[in-house]
């Protein structure tokens, strides 16, 4: 049965037996997790991180940014939680979830190549911007 919303539940562990509308958030673990709101039983699990999710927060409701494909799993479920809703999203094509799937990388790859560079590079690479602009 199609779940329309989640209550949300902090946690400092997610627990290993989830409970079918909970949203389990670990502010330390930056994680949270919840049983597919299809009503199938498998474990989503969403890293709260710069690359992966957003949680948002506003007066006891809660919203995690993209949506949730799962894209991986039977049902092939799509939706968002939005203000502790659940709201259904259409199915993508194959041709979609790659896409989506190239974009995230994507964004993946450019964060952690300016996160990976060490402070001495990024410092030299300011400071030849810096005098290019002044000696030119």
């Amino acid at each position: 049965m199609k779940s329309h919303s989640v209550r949300p539940m902090y946690v400092e562990f997610i627990p290993k037996t989830l409970e079918y509308g909970v949203l389990y958030i670990s502010k330390k673990f930056r994680t949270a997790s919840h049983l597919c709101c299809c009503g199938c039983g498998t474990k989503i699990v969403t890293p709260l991180r710069e690359t992966e999710y957003a949680l948002a927060e506003h007066a006891g409701l809660v919203s995690l940014t993209p949506s949730i494909g799962n894209w991986n799993d039977p049902c092939q479920s799509h939706y968002w939680i939005k203000d502790n809703r659940v709201v259904w999203a259409g199915p993508m094509t194959k041709a979609e979830i790659r896409q989506g799937r190239a974009y995230d990388d994507a964004l993946k790859s450019a964060y952690f190549g300016k996160v990976a560079w060490p402070w001495w590079q990024q410092a030299w690479g300011w400071l030849k911007r810096f005098l290019d602009k002044f000696f030119r």
